[in-house]
This record gives C-alpha cells, sequence and structure tokens, in this order.
C-alpha cells in the first residue's frame, strides 16, 4: 500500500471502530472507545509475530465473514486484558477473574460478535456510500473462542483463509472503558477479492449476522 492508500484505510476503518465503539459501550453500560492508529498489509506470518512473542497465551474470538466480503475479523487480547474485559462485562471487580471458564468465554463471543457486526456493518455503509445500485451484504458469521500462544492461534483460526490470501490487515488499535486502557487488537484478514474490494471501496451494504 502507498501513503494515501493507507490513510484512505485507517479513516475507514476508523469508521468501523466508532460504530464497535458505540455498541461495546452499550453493552458494557460504560464509556468505550476504540481508536485506529495505522493500518499494515502484512503476510500472516508477520501479523502472528505482532500479537504475541509466544512466550504467553492470548486470547481470542474469530468471526468468520462471508457475503460480498469473505475473510474472518479477530478480536485478541493478552491473557489479563481478555479476563479484565470479562470482569467488566459480567459486573465484578476488575481482577477478579484469573482463569477461563464458561462465563468469561461467553462474555468474550458476545463482545466480539456485538463488536465485529458492528465494525463491519459501518464500513459496508461507508463503502457503498453513493453506490445505492451495488449489491451485495456483509454476513458476519458466529464467532469462535480461542486461547494458545499467538503463532498456533493465528495458525488454527487462519488456516483456511491462508488458502485463499496470505496477507492481513493489521489494525493498530488503542481501545479504552471508563477511559482505563485495554490491551487488545483487531485483525481483519480479507482473502484476495476482498481485499482488492476493501482497497478500491466497492463493496455493497451490509447486513447483521445472527448469534
Amino acid at each position: 500500500m502507498n501513503d494515501g492508500q493507507r490513510a484512505g484505510l485507517v479513516r475507514l476503518f476508523q469508521t468501523g471502530a466508532d460504530a464497535a465503539a458505540v455498541a461495546l459501550s452499550r453493552w458494557l453500560g460504560r464509556p468505550a472507545s476504540i481508536a485506529v492508529r495505522d493500518v499494515e498489509l502484512l503476510p500472516l506470518e508477520a501479523a502472528a509475530d505482532l500479537l504475541g512473542a509466544g512466550e504467553e497465551p492470548v486470547c481470542g474470538a474469530g468471526m468468520p465473514i462471508g457475503g460480498a466480503l469473505s475473510g474472518i475479523l479477530l478480536l485478541v487480547a493478552d491473557d489479563a486484558a481478555g479476563l479484565a474485559l470479562a470482569d467488566l462485562l459480567v459486573g465484578r471487580t476488575i481482577g477478579t477473574g484469573r482463569t477461563w471458564g464458561e462465563v468469561e468465554e461467553s462474555a468474550t463471543l458476545e463482545t466480539a460478535n456485538i463488536v465485529g457486526c458492528a465494525y463491519l456493518n459501518a464500513i459496508a455503509a461507508a463503502l457503498s456510500a453513493g453506490e445505492p445500485d451495488s449489491a451485495g451484504s456483509i454476513i458476519p458469521l458466529p464467532p469462535t473462542f480461542v486461547r494458545e500462544y499467538a503463532p498456533a492461534l493465528m495458525e488454527g483460526l487462519l488456516i483456511d483463509q491462508a488458502a485463499l490470501s496470505d496477507t492481513v490487515f493489521l489494525t493498530r488499535t488503542e481501545f479504552a472503558i471508563d477511559g482505563a486502557p485495554v490491551r487488545c487488537a483487531l485483525v481483519f484478514v480479507p482473502d484476495a477479492p476482498s481485499r482488492a474490494r476493501i482497497i478500491d471501496g466497492s463493496v455493497g451494504p451490509a447486513s447483521m449476522g445472527e448469534g
């Protein structure tokens, strides 16, 4: 990508992040923000390296995407940040949760579903602005929870995608809840045709996924 394309993608993904932050605020019942600082187009293995060195496990929820765009959207955090977010979601004091159980996993999946659907719908709406006759919709599917070391997590979630595209959009994001930073990242992996649509800005309106 050249600098102009990168700047355009930052603006585009920030549109999605703003919508996701509103949805997250409603879900949490407290102020939340998501700021996109940069967008990079990287090889899959490079993205895995940036998510973690492999010395500590990370947790993530992967949301497959179909329709006008195909790929996967991944919300990933280190263990401490993921458990802190789960504490907030279930109304506990941060630091209460120390291990991953059904409650923590369910809270993470619901967050990924809410954030992911809002993010994708906002991106699709921005891309299709001024093109009312463009066909197709983005269909987010129910997310899957994964906890693993970063390289294994990326391999497990993205193995099918790797057959379609060897690159990933890594959005450098800053999450904050009640003004306190939460260490999370959004990784968007479109297939090759979808990547071209995003860069060219030609995609149809979005639809909310079920689940």
